[in-house]
């Protein structure tokens, strides 16, 4: 049965009862009893709570303190430790209240000193939680943006680029012409113009009056306000919709299609909201 004997320390008797409380939270409760002086002040129990009734006890008189902590219910071994708030009664100041506001004093201190160790754990743990959500949200952002950058040129499934790009070759083959007053643009708008030609070559034959109305069309010298129009729609999409939103305004749009009966509702909708 070790002994362990030293002057009184409250920090000390309160590690003894973190100890305690610890191996109960573990399931592994140990056994304890507190004397002051002579007295059981605290009778044998594994319940930690039970543990600061002791201070009811002490006083200007008190001369030690004296903790028994059991190896088991079952089991007499024990380790103690016996803590000397007075070495002898008859060197007591006349004032015996020193001594024990001294004890009261560091006591509060301790206290003091765990309920800042308890508020630093409490912060530390709550910046460790705000770390890894920022971690995780940075992530979120690195998959959105590579998500962005692979869909930057589409509205919902349309390819803003491919349709562009067809757009923009049906205005071409319309008015090669426009080519040539593009530096080296003469060769281009040449065989634009021959392709031109071999595809209608290759269309049926159709009646004189038709084919002559079809030749007697005046080549337009550039785009027309409704192609201008046009291109610039495409623009403003691809700018202004994030991928989400173009999603949604080509479900909109589809159903429209469907159905155009929708469209007066959404148009007092909107009226609505101005």
């Amino acid at each position: 049965m070790p002994v362990t004997n030293d002057v009184y320390d409250q920090l000390k008797i309160d590690k003894l009862k973190h100890f305690l409380e610890a191996q109960a939270e573990k399931g592994q409760a140990r056994p304890f009893e507190i004397f002051v002086d002579n007295l059981k002040v605290v009778s044998k129990t594994d319940d930690p709570k039970e543990f600061d009734s002791y201070e009811f006890y002490m006083n200007e008189d008190t001369e030690k303190i004296r903790i028994l902590i059991y190896n088991s219910n079952l089991s007499p071994r024990n380790d103690q430790y016996c803590y000397m708030v007075q070495r002898n009664k008859t060197e007591k100041p006349l004032n015996g209240l020193g001594d024990i506001e001294g004890i009261i004093q560091e006591k509060l201190a301790a206290r003091d000193r765990e309920h800042e160790m308890n508020r630093l754990r409490e912060e530390l743990e709550a910046a460790r939680e705000e770390i890894t959500e920022t971690e995780e949200y940075a992530k979120k952002l690195e998959k959105e943006i590579e998500c962005l950058k692979e869909n930057k040129f589409k509205l919902g499934n349309i390819n803003l680029g491919e349709l562009a790009s067809v757009a923009i070759e049906g205005i071409v083959r319309r008015n090669p012409q426009m080519l040539a007053k593009i530096p080296g643009g003469e060769t281009l708008a040449g065989i634009i113009e021959q392709d031109n030609r071999d595809k209608e070559k290759m269309l049926p034959e159709t009646p004189a009056a038709e084919s002559q109305v079809r030749v007697e069309k005046e080549p337009m010298a550039e785009m027309t306000d409704d192609e201008k129009r046009h291109l610039a729609y495409l623009r403003k999409l691809e700018q202004t919709f994030s991928r989400e939103q173009a999603e949604q305004f080509n479900s909109v749009l589809s159903a429209m299609i469907d159905d155009p009966s929708l469209i007066p509702g959404i148009i007092g909708f909107l009226k609505q909201k101005q």
